[in-house]
C-alpha cells in the first residue's frame, strides 16, 4: 500500500469515528433531554397540585427575576467561549480561565442590581412579593455561572458531562420538593430556593473538572478582549432572544391576574418540553457550524440540522396534542381545567419556537448576527401588540394565540432572509420529507448496530480469555 493510500484510509477511519461520535452525541443529548422533560413534569405536577393556581402564579413571578438576571448577564459571552474553544481545541486553557473569571464578575455585578431594581417592577396584588423577589435574586448568582460552565464543556465537545450535570441538578430539585412536601414546608419561596440550590449543585459538579491553578493563571489583556469582543457581536441576537423568551411573564404580570398567570404557567409547563426535544440540534449544531472548514460546509450543516429539527419538533407536537388534555385534567387537577384551551395553540407555538431557535442559533454560528436580532425584534413587537388586543379579553388563551402568531412571523422572517440574501432555495428549508426521516433512522440504526457489535466483541474477548 502506498503512503497516499495509507493516509486516505487513515483519514477515512478518523472521519467515520468522528461521525459516529457526533451521532452518539446527538442521541445521548436527546435522551438526556427526554429525562429532563420527565423530571420537569414530575416537579411541575408537584408544585401545581400543592400550591394551586395562585401559588403557582407566585412561583412563576419569583422564578422570573433570577431567570431574567441569568439571561441578561450571560448574553453572547458563553456562546463566544464555545465558538473560540471549538476553533482551537488543542490549547483551550486560556479561554477556559477567561470564561470562568468573566462568569464570577458578571454574577457580582448582577445580583446587587436586581435586588434593588426587581421589586420596583411589581404592581397591584404582586407588591407583597417584593421581599421574596429580593431573596430569589440574591440566591440567583449560580444561574449566571452555570451557562458559562456549560459553554466551556460544549466547546470541548464534552456533551455527556453537560447532560449528566444538568440531569443531576434537575433530579436534586425533585428530591428537594419531595422533602418540602413531606415536611409540610412547601411554599412558592421554598420551591424557588430549591431550584436555585440545584444550580449550585451543577456549579460544584462542573468545578470538579476545573484545575485550581486556572484561578491564579496570569492572562494577557487580549484574552478578555477576544472573548468580550465576540461576545458583544453575539449579544445583539442573544439580547433579542432573551427579551423575547421572557416577555411572556412580563406582559402577563402587567396585564392580567395571578390566576391567569397560573393557568398560562401550566400550559407553558406542559408544552415547553417541545423546545427541549430539539436542544441537541441547537447546541451541538452550533459547535458543528462554528468549527466547519468553510462557509459552504457551515451553511449546508445549518440547513441539514434545521431540517432534522423540523421532524423532531413536528413529531413532538403531534404527541403533545394527544397528551395535553389528559395530563392537565388528571395530572394537575380540576383547578387547572381553564389551562387546557390555552395549551393547544401554545403547543404549536412551541414547535415553531423549537425550529426557530435551531435556525437562529446556527445562523449565529455562521456569524450572521442581524437576522436573529431583527427577527426577534419583529416577533416581540407583534407579541406586544397582539397581547394588548387579546389578553384583557381572553386571558391565558388569548396570550397563547398571540405567541403562536408572533412565532410564525419570526420563522417567516428568517426564511425570507435565507431565500433572498443567502440564495437558499425554498425547498431546501423544508424538512418534512421521507429522505430526511430515512437518513435519521439509518443513522440511528447504524449507531446501535455498532454498539451491539462492540458488546459482542467484548463478550467474545472475555470468553476467550477465560
Amino acid at each position: 500500500m502506498s503512503a497516499k493510500e495509507h493516509r486516505t484510509d487513515s483519514w477515512s477511519g478518523k472521519t467515520s469515528q468522528h461521525r459516529k461520535h457526533l451521532i452518539w452525541s446527538y442521541v445521548s443529548t436527546s435522551g438526556a433531554n427526554a429525562l429532563r422533560v420527565g423530571l420537569g413534569a414530575v416537579s411541575g405536577l408537584m408544585v401545581s397540585r400543592l400550591l394551586l393556581p395562585r401559588g403557582r402564579g407566585e412561583l412563576a413571578i419569583l422564578l422570573y427575576f433570577p431567570t431574567l438576571m441569568a439571561a441578561f448577564f450571560s448574553l453572547g459571552t458563553p456562546q463566544a467561549i464555545t465558538a473560540l474553544i471549538s476553533k482551537n481545541p488543542k490549547n483551550p486553557e486560556e479561554i477556559l480561565t477567561t470564561g470562568f473569571r468573566l462568569a464570577i464578575a458578571q454574577a457580582l455585578l448582577a445580583v446587587p442590581l436586581f435586588i434593588l431594581c426587581a421589586p420596583l417592577t411589581l404592581t397591584g396584588d404582586n407588591r407583597p412579593l417584593a421581599i421574596p423577589v429580593q431573596i430569589s435574586c440574591a440566591c440567583g448568582a449560580f444561574m449566571i455561572i452555570v451557562p458559562y460552565l456549560n459553554a466551556m464543556a460544549y466547546g470541548l465537545k464534552r456533551f455527556a458531562r453537560v447532560n449528566a450535570v444538568t440531569l443531576a441538578g434537575q433530579a436534586s430539585y425533585v428530591v428537594a420538593l419531595l422533602v418540602l412536601w413531606l415536611t409540610g414546608t412547601l411554599t412558592p419561596l421554598a420551591a424557588v430556593l430549591s431550584a436555585l440550590t440545584s444550580q449550585l449543585l451543577q456549579c460544584l459538579l462542573h468545578l470538579i473538572h476545573i484545575r485550581p491553578s486556572w484561578l491564579n493563571r496570569r492572562l494577557p489583556h487580549g484574552a478578555y478582549r477576544q472573548c468580550l469582543g465576540l461576545g458583544i457581536r453575539f449579544a445583539a441576537p442573544s439580547l433579542a432572544a432573551v427579551v423575547l423568551l421572557n416577555a411572556d411573564r412580563a406582559i402577563l404580570i402587567r396585564t392580567t391576574t395571578l390566576e391567569q398567570i397560573g393557568y398560562f404557567a401550566i400550559a407553558f409547563a406542559v408544552t415547553m418540553p417541545i423546545t427541549i426535544t430539539t436542544e441537541a440540534f441547537t447546541q451541538i449544531g452550533f459547535v458543528e457550524v462554528s468549527s466547519a472548514e468553510d462557509a459552504g460546509a457551515s451553511l449546508a450543516l445549518m440547513l441539514r440540522r434545521f431540517q432534522m429539527a423540523q421532524v423532531v419538533a413536528g413529531a413532538s407536537f403531534v404527541l403533545a396534542c394527544t397528551l395535553l388534555g389528559p395530563v392537565i385534567r388528571f395530572g394537575f387537577g380540576k383547578a387547572y381545567l381553564s389551562a387546557i384551551p390555552a395549551a393547544y395553540p401554545l403547543a404549536l407555538a412551541m414547535s415553531l419556537r423549537a425550529m426557530t431557535r435551531t435556525l437562529e442559533n446556527n445562523l449565529r454560528g455562521l456569524r450572521f448576527i442581524v437576522p436573529g436580532t431583527v427577527g426577534a425584534a419583529i416577533n416581540l413587537t407583534a407579541l406586544i401588540l397582539l397581547s394588548i388586543a387579546l389578553v384583557p379579553r381572553w386571558g391565558a388563551f388569548g396570550f397563547s394565540c398571540a405567541v403562536l402568531l408572533a412565532e410564525t412571523i419570526y420563522l417567516f422572517c428568517l426564511g425570507l432572509y435565507l431565500t433572498t440574501q443567502q440564495g437558499v432555495r425554498l425547498p431546501s428549508l423544508w424538512g418534512f420529507r421521507p429522505s430526511i426521516v430515512r437518513a435519521m433512522m439509518l443513522a440511528l440504526l447504524e449507531l446501535f448496530r455498532e454498539k451491539v457489535l462492540a458488546e459482542n466483541r467484548n463478550e467474545e474477548v472475555t470468553e476467550s480469555a477465560c
